[in-house]
């Protein structure tokens, strides 16, 4: 129990800085927390960080971003965010499930989704910083959700910031972007977040990172030094328009990426429509098809992407995590009382 309120009730995931449970308050609404690792509890700096990953979530207005409802902290003194209990599982997991790779339709309609998300981001300043397939859950509804804003840069100074120094690494090796390898914290923006989605891309299509290296290190090396390798030398059947696409968001030097998110969720679109046509639907949705969801998967994740259900898809999925937001609100307020 945590706080005499909280039943924990197993571990969903465990990260560099904390670990996530399933709970169940004691009126019975589940929820999702996100506990501190305890030897990180102690350290001032860690725990601002920490905590406003919430704050930080919030000011995005989108059903895409895990919104966060309440902080606490547990009795052994490590503070917990509390969110939304989402089903379904994270592209990482869906991605170790299918054997490594998904069909590029699916990968393309679930980075549409996380651009989406990532475009009202950096219209409030945000840089997310830490973009890898552990941090992209789809849900049951087809619905991509971007996690973790733990590591987010906040640009409008709205919200007080955690120096960076220059030459400090933060983010996660295999899906950053040379200036954010070299530390350069400065040099880090929206641009930076693109580059990750390429690498998402990359991994997804072609079941390798972008600088497939035997330790972390090497790898973070290899960011800061090579150039991503073209899909095409990769993946040699791949869509030209896809490979553009892609090839383009990793681009060593962040002039030439795309500049927004909005222009490379563009690039995807024109992909996606030259590529469906073609694109073999059965064996691909037999084995991407969420756990316990009967639906043919390109009919969730890539219509809601792409399709003519678009906007209504993602006003109903807005509803809903409103409705899931209010009533843990409601038993917030009623301990507070």
């Amino acid at each position: 129990m945590l706080r005499g309120k909280w039943r924990v009730d197993r571990l969903i995931d465990i990260g560099g800085m904390g670990a996530v449970y399933a709970a169940t308050h004691r009126n019975g609404r589940r929820a999702a927390l996100k506990v501190l690792h305890p030897q990180y509890a102690l350290d001032p700096e860690v725990r601002k960080r920490f905590l406003r990953e919430g704050y930080v979530a919030n000011k995005i207005d989108h059903p895409g971003a895990l919104a966060i409802l309440d902080d606490d902290v547990a009795e052994d003194g490590s503070p917990f965010l509390v969110m939304e209990l989402l089903e379904g599982e994270s592209l990482s997991g869906w991605l170790k499930r299918v054997g490594g790779t998904l069909d590029p339709i699916e990968a393309v309609a679930v980075a549409g989704q996380v651009l989406e998300v990532l475009g009202i981001a950096h219209q409030h300043g945000i840089v997310h910083r830490d973009i890898k397939p552990g941090n992209i859950f789809v849900v049951q509804s087809g619905h991509a959700k971007l996690l973790d804003f733990g590591l987010a840069r906040v640009r409008d100074g709205v919200i007080s910031l955690i120096p960076t120094a220059v030459g400090i690494v933060m983010g996660t090796p295999g899906y950053m972007a040379p200036e954010q390898a070299r530390g350069l914290g400065d040099q880090i923006d929206a641009r930076s977040d693109l580059f990750a989605v390429g690498a998402v891309l990359f991994r997804a299509i072609s079941g390798r990172a972008i600088h497939a290296k035997e330790t972390p290190f090497d790898t973070t090396i290899a960011a800061m030094r090579e150039p991503a390798p073209a899909l095409e030398t990769v993946v040699p059947h791949v869509h030209p328009a896809l490979a553009v696409a892609i090839d383009r968001a990793l681009a060593f030097d962040k002039e030439a990426r795309w500049q927004t998110a909005k222009d490379m969720f563009e690039a995807l679109r024109v992909a996606y429509e030259q590529m469906r046509p073609r694109s073999p639907r059965g064996d691909a949705a037999a084995r991407a098809s969420l756990p316990g969801d009967d639906e043919d998967p390109l009919s969730l994740v890539v219509e809601i992407a792409f399709g003519s259900e678009h906007d209504q898809a993602l006003a109903l999925e807005r509803t809903r995590a409103q409705e899931a937001l209010e009533a843990l609100s409601i038993l917030s307020a009623a301990d507070e009382g």
